[in-house]
């Protein structure tokens, strides 16, 4: 199976991009972390020397510079990542261009299919160029009843005059001083902030959960551009959704199966979530009727139901 119809094997794609930046946002908190922890226990004028010396430390550049070169990694990996699946969803519709008497295109041959899948590349790599701007990363503060979003750099300086102030002020407990400013870094984490239309102070999200939406919603983008171009060329008059466990109960009965276009036109319509929005893992692949033999036995089909619909104990519920 391909990575779009083998959901651990798309999850573990995902997981890789997700737990890459999730490293480096437990980096950066630890980072900040130890930066006032040293602020502990030391006189006003100490105080104030160490704010001004941790201000003018290239540790914030390095860990921007850092997350650039994070960006550029994913980027690379990102092309390899799309084009294998571009290349399965042609390969998906081999046997249907022999069956129609038509010749048949590898992926590294279709300049046409390539052309489509470079500006879903560049769309997503969009998100990566974002990473690598020191303005847009940083975090969320709550201040009254507004959110404040602050860049990495501001942050960390803002934290050290807040560390400053505590020791000046004589507080007698300092860690319980700076525990709800620790608090809200960790509660909000490493952010992308995205100016974007009906948001007036941006939109922020956190780099993890960002880079792994985008991806997979590039996944999706390849998969439906491209059948809905191949279907096309061939006159498929139907599709295949593919199935996965666990599966929302809303899903269950249709995953799997295969239904003419008009057909999964009007199922599709009626659905409240549609097949491939609202966080649905399904994709939808163009056949012909009749001639594609099912991805799926209805034995797997029935493992997947039962394990979708079986319910676990938590406390006492």
């Amino acid at each position: 199976m391909g990575i779009m119809n083998d959901e651990k094997r798309l999850d573990a794609v995902l997981e890789r991009f997700y737990q890459r930046f999730n490293r480096y946002n437990t980096k950066v908190l630890k980072t900040l972390g130890e930066a006032i922890k040293q602020f502990d226990g030391l006189t006003p004028s100490q105080a104030h020397k160490l704010a001004q010396e941790l201000k003018y430390s290239t540790e914030i550049d390095q860990l921007l510079n850092e997350l650039s070169q994070l960006s550029g990694k994913s980027a690379q990996e990102l092309d390899v990542l799309l084009d294998k699946v571009a290349e399965e969803n042609v390969a998906f519709a081999e046997t249907y261009y022999k069956v129609k008497g038509k010749e048949f295109i590898p992926y590294e041959d279709n300049i046409q299919l390539k052309r489509y899948v470079e500006t879903i590349k560049k769309d997503t790599k969009g998100t990566f160029k974002q990473l690598s701007h020191s303005k847009q990363i940083g975090f969320t503060f709550k201040e009254g009843n507004k959110i404040i979003y602050k860049p990495l750099k501001k942050a960390f300086n803002d934290l050290l005059d807040e560390a400053a102030y505590n020791v000046s002020t004589g507080v007698t407990d300092y860690q319980s001083a700076m525990r709800n400013t620790i608090k809200q870094l960790a509660d909000s984490g490493i952010k992308i902030h995205e100016d974007k239309v009906g948001y007036a102070s941006g939109y922020n999200r956190r780099i993890d959960s960002s880079v792994r939406q985008n991806i997979l919603t590039s996944v999706k983008q390849i998969n439906i551009g491209i059948q809905e171009i191949v279907g096309e060329e061939l006159g498929a008059d139907g599709v295949e959704i593919s199935a996965h466990s666990p599966c929302g109960e809303d899903h269950l009965d249709i995953q799997g199966q295969q239904f003419s276009k008009k057909e999964f036109k009007k199922i599709d319509a009626d659905l409240e979530r549609p097949i491939g929005t609202l966080n649905c893992r399904h994709f939808v692949f163009s056949i012909i009727l009749g001639v594609n033999r099912p991805s799926y036995t209805n034995k797997m089909l029935n493992d997947m139901r039962k394990e979708s619909l079986s319910k676990v104990e938590y406390e006492g519920k």
